[in-house]
Parts: structure tokens; C-alpha cells; sequence
């Protein structure tokens, strides 16, 4: 049998270092390493946010048995020191393919919620791993500085979401993976989901990014997920951050589930289908997904791919639920349902009321006077910075700024202040994880993953206050620097201290 393309699967580690649970995935690793038919093993980090086994204890033992292991690597649990540490550990262990992401928030632990860290994004834990496989070159202020350490051979993936509802969300996911790959993302799995148009738009994206930078394309695999009933009701109750399942096809699952084998067989036939409706696509691979499922279950997932690839258009009407989405990136094919090459016109306007609007050109007039050069406050703002650093005023001046800022933004004191890049909206304390690059993949219809109806993803509403912002190009921002904690932003940009 001719495999048409690249399959992985996902394992899930749990609570627990032995027992049933641990010697299950082995099991079905063995398995898998014996008959070939899958490319690798994937390994969740701290999956939903809760405490469970280091993916890479498990990883070390997959590889022994003779298959590749995907570690996923999450930056939620970890400062960038450790971040640091643990990719050395993983290279010296030629624990080599890695999936990055930004990480689930965390959720239950010991004794309560943990710490969530997110001192790094997923852009620059990416452009980490590129450094060290170009061979990082220390910092003159470091221990051992100007030294350039070996070179490292990481094969470093991404995550995207082409499964948002709003516009906002959708544009600034597409807009993050741009990042992403600038950074060195080699790879690129999809979230899961079950819309076939959606998947296309995503596979004609990534084809146009790859021909507008003239660079090599990037492997683009999708997340076929095959979801038990008590699951599938659990995302479509929004609990799963950033997946979505249509009503309609959870309704078809939940009738399944009456039969004998709870639907399993529903389920693998659902995800045969799929897979070869992304083959036909032109997807590099498939990244089967869900639980209960055992090697038996994921040979016999293949087999039937294999079989139905060609004839994969004859299912494309069974993936379709244009209901379930306000907003497409592409316009339709009508001819087949996919999408098209046109992009889909954006909002003209901010969609914000005039409070919003008149705070957002009221921030951006007193930006353009105070902190660009040409402003008429720029230069007597610099002469005062001069005078007051190291002064006795110094204090008076910072407490002063943060004062106002509190009031005005809810400021945290970092430092260094990205106002201005954010549509005046602090990333600091308006984002649960502090993210600097885009947002991550848990929103769900607009709303932030840790406070769902409640309060809007940062990113949402920097979108609808100013629709460019998504789409202007800049540089990755630093991550944030905690020398320049409880210091003053404004002596630290005049100063030439801030990013």
C-alpha cells in the first residue's frame, strides 16, 4: 500500500510517570514504530493547561524504540532562562523536532491554579531555536561572553488556526504566522478542525506567503480530530480553548454514539474522509488526533485514506458548514465550494463606537507630539528626560508616569511601553498572557481564552480600533526586559534604553 502523504499522531501524556496510562502510549508506540505507517509521534506539553508528564521523559524512550518523536514545546510553564536550558537538553538528547506553541493558560495544580510565566512568545521561542541552529552567539555581558556555541539541528514547527469566527481573530492569526515563519517555523500543523474551506484557505495562504517572500514553503499538515461525544460536547460549550466544532456535525455525533461502538467507526470513517480531502488539497500530511483510539484504530484510519484519495471531491459537500462562519479570508470557489485566490474585502471602518474612536485619535495625537521625532514635545521631552535621569526628581517623575498610566491603561510598570504599537491598549495587563507578537490560538468568537464572555482579546480590540493594525509590518518586538521593571518608559525611550 502507497501512503500518499505523511501521517502523525498525537499522544497525551498524563498525570502520572508509570502505570496504565504511561504503558498505554508505549504500547501503542511500539506498535507504531513496527508498522511504519506513521512519520512520528507527537507529545502534548501540559495539554489544557494542567500538570501531566514532560513530554520529553516520553520522547526519550519513543525514540529509542525507532520512531520519531515531536516534542511539543509550550512557553506558559517556563521563564527564558529555563527556556534556554531545557532546548540545550533536548539538543544534546537529539531530541531534534519540535512544535511550538504558546501554551493552554494554566489551570488546576498543587494546592490551587498555578503561576502562569509566558515570559516568551511562541515568535521568539522560534527565533531562539533559529539562533541556536545557527550557533548563538553569547552576549558581551554574559558569563563567557562574545563565545558562539555549537550549532544546534532543531527542526522547529508551528500551530494556526484557520477556525476563528471573527475577522479580527482570523486576520490576526494569518498575520502571526507570517511572524512565525520569519522567525524559522519549518513546519506547520493546523488546530483542529472539521471545515474543508477553511482548511483550502489556509493551504492557498501559506502557498502565497511562500511565492510573495520567494522562500522554501513550509511542510503544512492538518489536524484531523476525531472527537468522542462527551468531548465533542465539551468544545462545542466553548471549554476546549480555541476549538470549534459546528452544531450540525456535533448533532451527527451525538446520534452515533447510540450505536454499538459508540460511534467509534463513524468517527474513523469521518477522519478517512478528511484526510483525503486534504490529500487531494495539497497538504504535505495529515495529524490524526482524539482520544481512545488505539494503534489498530489509526492503521485502519490510513489504510482507508489511501483508498478514498481518489475520489476526494466527491466528499468535500460532507465538510462544508458556511453557517458556522461570518468571515472567510477567501472569497468562494463557486464552482466547488473551496476557496478561491481572492482575498475577501476587510471592514472599512473600526467597528467601535465614537468614545472608542476619539480615545483611539486622542492617544495617537498626544503619541505623534510627545514620541515622534518630528512632534513639537519631542525635543523639550528629551532635554527634561536629560536633566531628571539620576536626579533626585527621577523618582517624583516615574511615580508621576505610572500614576497616570494606571489610570489611563492599567499600567504594569514594564519599562518599556508598546502603547503605540497596540492601538493603546496595554499587552501587560489587558493580555492574560502578556503577549507581544499576536495573539495566541485560544479566543474564542473575540473573547480572551481565561476570561470567555467577559473581556475581549486584546488583539480583537486593537483590530477594531485601528483594522491595519494586523497587517503593518514590523520587526519582532523583544521580549519585555525586567531590568526596566518599576522604571519610568517615557526617561527609557528618550533615553534610548527601550526596544
Amino acid at each position: 500500500m502507497k501512503i500518499p502523504f505523511k501521517f502523525t499522531f498525537e499522544l497525551v501524556p498524563g498525570r502520572t510517570s508509570r502505570g496504565k496510562p504511561v504503558d498505554s502510549i508505549l504500547t501503542f508506540a511500539k506498535k507504531a514504530a513496527s508498522d511504519r505507517k506513521l512519520a512520528a509521534l507527537s507529545i502534548t506539553d501540559n495539554a489544557g493547561g494542567n500538570p501531566a508528564l514532560a513530554p520529553q521523559a516520553l520522547g526519550y524512550e519513543i525514540k529509542s524504540l525507532g520512531i520519531k518523536p515531536v516534542i511539543h514545546f509550550s512557553c506558559k510553564d517556563k521563564n527564558r532562562n529555563l527556556i534556554e536550558s531545557e532546548l540545550f537538553e533536548l539538543a544534546r538528547a537529539g531530541l531534534d523536532n519540535l512544535l511550538v506553541v504558546t501554551g493552554d493558560y494554566p489551570r488546576s495544580g498543587y494546592h490551587g491554579t498555578a503561576k502562569p510565566v509566558f515570559d516568551l512568545d511562541s515568535v521568539h521561542v522560534l527565533s531562539i531555536i533559529s539562533d541556536m541552529n545557527n550557533g548563538f552567539l553569547l552576549d558581551h555581558n554574559a558569563p563567557g561572553g562574545e563565545i558562539k556555541l555549537a550549532s544546534s539541528k532543531f527542526q522547529a514547527g508551528c500551530v494556526v488556526s484557520p477556525f476563528k469566527r471573527t475577522e479580527p481573530e482570523q486576520v490576526w492569526q494569518y498575520e502571526k504566522l507570517k511572524s512565525k515563519l520569519r522567525a524559522g517555523a519549518g513546519f506547520i500543523i493546523s488546530q483542529m478542525g472539521f471545515d474543508i474551506r477553511r482548511f483550502h484557505e489556509l493551504r492557498l495562504l501559506v502557498d502565497l506567503i511562500t511565492r510573495q517572500s520567494n522562500t522554501k514553503p513550509p511542510e503544512l499538515i492538518g489536524t484531523v480530530f476525531l472527537p468522542t461525544r462527551k468531548l465533542a460536547r465539551l468544545i462545542l460549550e466553548g471549554d476546549v480553548p480555541g476549538c470549534t466544532i459546528p452544531q450540525r456535525l456535533y448533532e451527527k455525533i451525538d446520534t452515533e454514539a447510540s450505536s454499538d461502538d459508540k460511534g467509534l467507526m463513524a468517527r474513523l470513517e469521518r477522519g478517512a474522509r478528511l484526510a483525503a480531502i486534504l490529500a487531494g488539497i495539497g497538504y504535505d500530511g495529515v495529524h490524526l488526533s482524539g482520544p481512545r483510539l488505539e494503534y489498530e484504530h489509526v492503521a485502519w484510519l490510513i489504510k482507508r485514506t489511501c483508498e478514498l484519495v481518489p475520489v476526494w471531491k466527491s466528499f468535500i459537500q460532507e465538510f462544508l458548514w458556511t453557517e458556522e462562519w461570518p468571515f472567510y479570508y477567501f472569497q468562494e470557489d463557486q464552482e466547488t465550494g473551496l476557496a478561491s485566490c481572492n482575498i475577501s474585502e476587510r471592514i472599512k471602518h473600526p467597528a467601535t463606537g465614537m468614545p472608542e474612536r476619539v480615545w483611539f485619535s486622542l492617544n495617537q495625537l498626544i503619541h505623534d507630539m510627545c514620541f515622534e521625532k518630528t512632534g513639537a514635545l519631542y525635543e523639550p521631552m528629551q532635554k527634561l528626560s536629560e536633566k531628571v535621569i539620576h536626579s533626585h526628581s527621577e523618582h517624583f517623575y516615574t511615580q508621576a508616569e505610572h500614576v497616570i498610566k494606571k489610570i489611563m491603561y492599567g499600567c504594569m510598570a514594564c519599562g518599556d511601553c508598546t502603547l503605540s504599537l497596540m492601538a493603546y491598549i496595554c499587552p501587560q495587563s489587558q493580555c492574560a498572557k502578556g503577549l507581544l507578537n499576536g495573539p495566541c490560538g485560544g479566543s474564542c468568537n473575540g473573547w480572551c481564552e481565561v476570561w470567555p464572555t467577559q473581556k475581549k482579546c486584546l488583539y480583537v480590540r486593537a483590530y477594531e480600533r485601528d483594522p491595519a493594525i494586523a497587517t503593518k509590518t514590523h520587526e519582532m518586538l523583544p521580549p519585555r526586559d525586567w531590568a526596566l521593571y518599576l522604571t519610568s518608559s517615557w526617561l527609557n525611550f528618550y533615553l534610548g534604553k527601550s526596544h
